[in-house]
């Protein structure tokens, strides 16, 4: 039976209350076509290649309720560790990923604080840095994490379509992510990496 760790004193986050609605959302293949001119198909790709490169150990920071990877989660054999500040987002993970994947771990931790001793081999973070306003500080959270010549994969939206800059214009006002960047600003936040953008997400390896 799986169990949720935290490392956090706060035991809530807004994302609790959210969960549900999240989930229709990031599954909802209208709302990423419509809003962010994505697919959910590329999203699920980009993990599937990240999950699949390597045997060693994966850190899944930002995992939320695994959505678009439990089933990789579940089939890769990985030891695995899946990062949220919401326990009921890593709650809907387990349920998905299931009870019989014993080499998942579910910790409720800080992004920018992880408690842990590095050392993976494959980090992910889908879908979080445009949640920072210094999104560097994040993407340096996540290298310290991997070992030599280890592999970082991160996704992040961006304002490169007329809907999509509009869009996370409303969700900033909101309250719900950071100042939106192009890509080419975003590429610039993380100290000029290469993004390939589809949409208004852009996708991002690389290597440690």
């Amino acid at each position: 039976m799986w169990r949720i760790e935290t490392a956090l004193d706060d035991a809530g986050s807004p994302y609790d209350r959210r969960a549900a609605a999240y989930d229709r959302l990031v599954r909802s293949r209208t709302y990423n076509r419509v809003l962010w001119g994505t697919r959910p198909d590329d999203y699920e790709a980009f993990a599937a290649a990240a999950i699949a490169e390597d045997d060693g150990p994966l850190l899944d920071v930002g995992a939320g309720s695994a959505a678009a990877t439990a089933p990789l989660h579940a089939a890769s054999g990985r030891p695995t560790t899946l990062v949220d500040t919401s326990t009921a987002m890593l709650e809907r993970a387990a349920e998905r990923i299931g009870d019989d994947a014993a080499h998942v771990r579910y910790l409720q931790a800080d992004a920018l604080a992880l408690p842990l001793d590095g050392g993976f081999t494959t980090v992910m973070c889908m879908g979080c840095l445009h949640l920072f306003e210094e999104p560097g500080l994040l993407l340096d959270a996540l290298l310290a994490q991997v070992g030599p010549g280890g592999m970082v994969h991160v996704t992040a939206l961006v304002a490169e379509t007329a809907i999509g800059r509009r869009y996370l214009g409303v969700l900033h006002r909101a309250g719900e992510v950071a100042t939106p960047r192009s890509a080419t600003e975003m590429a610039e936040a993380l100290g000029g990496v290469e993004l390939d953008v589809r949409g208004s997400m852009a996708y991002a390896s690389i290597r440690h």
